[in-house]
């Protein structure tokens, strides 16, 4: 995620925490990793593989995050945001918590097509991961997709909070 020693870092829909390992690494011992889920028994079940000691866990909402405006320097959020309700409203979110410049990696083990057929349905056009759908959400809530790639074997879209004044003449880089 390109995260530099000292930063902030969330972990968000954080399950049973497998990445905050990583995650520590790349911000190192002076640096805040927040493993973040609303399902309180997958936080239990993180602190019990020892994951509590990289990084605090947090129950929290991903649309509602505790967290003062631009405190967060980058968010890994692993097969999330096509499951929630709201995916503009939650970017809008992350935007809000990040600073400018912040990293976004969206992630999943898989790709798009390869999680359709193995639920026995076709790639949906309406998918929120979809290029097409991805980059103009990304666009409306502060964010620039930097890359995108949707593979058999994986699927990674990392984004950046952009650096601008807010349309709605709000605080830099809204």
């Amino acid at each position: 995620m390109r995260l530099r020693p000292g930063q902030t870092v969330l972990d968000l829909g954080c399950g049973s925490g497998r990445a905050l390992p990583a995650l520590r690494a790349g911000v190192g011992a002076g640096g805040t990793v927040l493993g973040v889920d609303l399902t309180p028994a997958m936080l239990t079940a993180a602190a019990r593989a020892g994951r509590r000691g990289p990084a605090g866990l947090l129950v929290a909402d991903c649309g509602r995050l505790p967290l003062p405006a631009g405190a967060v320097h980058g968010i890994f959020a692993a097969g999330l945001l096509d499951h929630l309700p709201q995916p503009r409203t939650a970017l809008t979110e992350w935007a809000r918590v990040c600073a400018p410049g912040a990293e976004l990696l969206l992630f999943h083990p898989s790709g798009r097509a390869e999680r359709a057929a193995r639920h026995g349905r076709p790639v949906s056009p309406d998918d929120p991961l979809a290029e097409p759908n991805l980059r103009p959400a990304l666009d409306a809530t502060g964010w620039r997709l930097a890359e995108y790639e949707d593979a058999v074997t994986h699927f990674v879209a990392r984004a950046h909070r952009r650096v601008r004044a807010s349309r709605c003449g709000g605080s830099p880089g809204g």
